[in-house]
C-alpha cells in the first residue's frame, strides 16, 4: 500500500505556468533585436553590401524603438 507524503506537492496541486502575451513579445523584440545586430555586424565585418547593412540595421532600429516604446507605455510590469 502507497503512503502519501503530505508534504510533497502533488502534480495535480501545481497550478498550471501562465504566460503573458506581452512577456513573450518582449522576450521575441530582444531576440530580433540581438539577431539583427549580430547579423549587422557580420555583414560589415564581411564586406557585404550596403543594402544588407541597411536592412539589418533597419530591423535593429525598429527593434529598439519597439522596445521603448513599450517600456514608455508600461508594457513591463
Amino acid at each position: 500500500m502507497a503512503t502519501i507524503d503530505p508534504h510533497r506537492p502533488s502534480v495535480d496541486d501545481a497550478p498550471a505556468p501562465s504566460v503573458a502575451r506581452g512577456d513573450v513579445t518582449g522576450v521575441l523584440l530582444w531576440l530580433v533585436l540581438v539577431i539583427s545586430a549580430v547579423a549587422n555586424m557580420v555583414a560589415s565585418y564581411a564586406a557585404a553590401g550596403v543594402a544588407v547593412n541597411l536592412a539589418c540595421g533597419s530591423v535593429t532600429g525598429l527593434a529598439a524603438v519597439a522596445l521603448v516604446l513599450r517600456r514608455l507605455k508600461g508594457g513591463r510590469r
